[in-house]
């Protein structure tokens, strides 16, 4: 009896692993310049991380939505299907910290990357952010970035 509850355990171990990871398949990724240029260094540094992952095979899919004014770009990263180390590649996107007040940046989990129908082109205008900075509309959603610290 004891063996078939271990059995039974270690199964339901495997299917919840499996439901989890396959809620966070993809990430958006946001960085662009907010006034001056976006931040190149760092700029520099997501576009390797990126071709690594890609380089890899830990990502199967990347689809840039769009391009910032200042520099950057809006897209989606999603993990190849058998892919262990989208975690690891997700924690890599979430160190880099570009200087906020040149760059607004943001990683958020999704399920997939969307596949894109049309080009989406937004308005070229900004919103002020409490620290004297700005940030422009992002597409696809057409949203204005978070501010810095926010």
């Amino acid at each position: 009896m004891r063996t078939i509850i271990n059995a039974f355990l270690v199964m339901l171990g495997l299917l919840l692993s499996t439901v989890s990871s396959a809620e966070n398949r993809a990430v958006d990724i946001n960085i662009n310049g907010i006034g001056p240029g976006v931040d190149g260094a760092v700029f520099t540094t997501l576009q390797q991380v990126i071709g690594h992952a890609v380089a890899n095979g830990v990502i199967d899919k990347f689809i840039v939505n769009g391009y910032g004014k200042e520099g950057g770009f809006f897209a989606c990263a999603q993990a190849a299907p058998r892919s262990k180390a989208f975690g690891s590649f997700i924690k890599q996107l979430r160190s880099l910290s570009p200087d906020p007040n040149t760059t607004a940046y943001s990683v958020t989990l999704a399920v997939s990357c969307p596949t894109p129908t049309e080009p989406v082109v937004c308005t070229m205008d900004v919103k002020a952010c409490p620290d004297g900075s700005f940030v422009s509309r992002v597409a696809p959603s057409c949203a204005f970035s978070p501010c810095p610290g926010e």
